[in-house]
């Protein structure tokens, strides 16, 4: 036999080009199709021509971008039916639960990491040259969002950054990560509802003074509570109408429904500060920008920048910073707006906080004579977190540290919750301006502020 024919014979037992490339395209769809359900699995989908994109889980809060009809938005986590989400660029915000598409969301999946390196750098890409937008410490908690090579991608400050797997070791969720499973098959339903005060008090049809009053409700009367809405709760008045009221004239109570027996509990502001939690993802921070509004605070030395303005940034990185671990924070402003003493107490109050801080920066009558930072407390009962907050100050911030003092402040004194108020350099010192207005030092205030409140919060 020839071997041009035992050739011809085994081409024949091979499949054709035709149908190897046909098998080949196949494999390939089959592929394709498996990665793109698994990147939809804990995607959301924008059903609407153009999407709001806020910067919170709220109307209130500014639009930092938009989303276009059919854009897949990937899911980090949930808050009174908004979404958290990254966007493609690797932005994070907040989106309105009913104008996307969810489909089957599967949070259970996500993957936190603690922070077994002494002092880490977090990177803005997933490359050892790329640059730092923080440094976390041993313990610290992250959530991960994808792993590239050696590198994973995690949730910090509520942006997107790297760090090296060397670095971290994949744990647990929070004890307070609950999959929807879990939540639906809660024995207990807890409803909020907002409590008047101790006088008639007018609902009006806006959240502001000057709207319309569409209801006058009596001392003790209560209303189904909808969403917050910077100082004002909005409200359900009856089936067909809703309203809002003065955060300061009322306050938020829970009644829980048993699925066997109904009960009714209101939590007191004494049974809420004698609550022991064991994990900083059960906590919920109010976070106290100071100032705001036709009040600037300290001016620096050079007359461009306010304290205003230093304080809010810092609370705001705060906040994404306590969110990242879990925790349920509260700003006492979002935006440049005045707040009185007694309104940023009564937020405290009304939602039960865990811990009330106040974040300022100071000044004295003569420039350059004062340097550092400074942890105030009042009562006795809050001597402790005020330590915590200091020690982790102390090892983190680039400044002078001046210690633990009593201080006789308002939102302190006044203060039912546990609270205590942080001054984080000098506004008219020129070594502290030098830092105090970089985002590198407002970080490191807030990764000491975050790693304190974990430790306490575990004791």
């Amino acid at each position: 036999m020839s071997s041009n024919t035992i050739t011809k014979k085994i081409e024949n037992k091979l499949p054709s080009k035709k149908a190897f490339i046909a098998f080949f395209i196949l494999l390939i769809s089959l592929t394709f199709g498996a990665m793109v359900a698994l990147a939809n699995e804990n995607t959301v989908r924008v059903e609407t021509a153009v999407l709001n994109v806020r910067l919170g889980p709220g109307l209130s809060h500014e639009v930092m971008t938009q989303a276009k009809e059919n854009d897949r938005l990937f899911l980090l986590g949930e808050e009174n039916k908004w979404y958290k989400v990254r966007l493609n660029d690797d932005q994070v915000g907040w989106v309105a639960s009913w104008l996307v598409s969810s489909g089957e969301i599967t949070q259970g999946d996500a993957q936190f990491a603690k922070v077994t390196g002494e002092a880490v750098n977090i990177r803005q890409f997933s490359n050892a040259e790329s640059e730092i937008l923080g440094t976390v410490y041993k313990d610290a908690e992250l959530q991960v969002l994808y792993q590239d090579g050696d590198w994973y991608q995690v949730l910090y400050m509520g942006r997107v950054a790297w760090i090296h797997g060397s670095y971290i070791e994949i744990i647990d969720a929070p004890e307070n990560t609950e999959t929807a499973e879990s939540q639906t098959t809660n024995s207990s339903a807890s409803t909020s509802f907002v409590e008047m005060g101790d006088l008639p008090t007018n609902i009006r049809s806006l959240p502001s003074t000057d709207g319309e009053v569409v209801y006058t409700a009596q001392p003790g009367e209560k209303f189904e509570f909808i969403e917050n809405r910077e100082d004002w709760y909005h409200i359900r008045i009856d089936e067909n109408t809703t309203g809002y009221v003065a955060a300061w004239v009322s306050s938020i109570v829970e009644e829980t429904q048993d699925d066997e027996e109904t009960e009714t509990t209101t939590e007191t502001n004494e049974a809420q500060y004698a609550r022991t939690i064991s994990s900083l993802a059960e906590a919920t921070i109010v976070v106290d920008a100071g100032h705001g509004g036709y009040d600037p605070g300290a001016t620096a030395s050079n007359q461009e920048i306010v304290e205003k303005d230093v304080t809010l940034s810092t609370a705001q990185l705060l906040k994404n910073r306590l969110e990242d671990a879990g925790t349920n924070v509260i700003l006492t402003r979002s935006s440049d707006q005045y707040v009185s003493l007694d309104q940023r107490v009564q937020t405290a109050h009304s939602n039960h906080a865990d811990a009330f801080i106040s974040l300022h920066y100071d000044a004295v009558d003569q420039a350059n004579t004062m340097s550092g930072t400074t942890s105030y407390y009042y009562y006795d009962s809050n001597l402790e977190l005020a330590n915590t907050v200091n020690r982790y100050l102390t090892q983190s911030v680039p400044l002078a540290n001046n210690g633990v003092r009593m201080g006789d402040y308002y939102v302190l004194r006044t203060n039912q919750q546990p609270a205590i108020l942080l001054e984080l350099g000098y506004m008219n010192s020129d070594l502290d301006l030098e830092h105090i207005d970089s985002q590198s030092y407002q970080a490191s205030v807030v990764e000491a502020i975050y790693q304190a409140l974990r430790e306490y919060y575990s004791q």
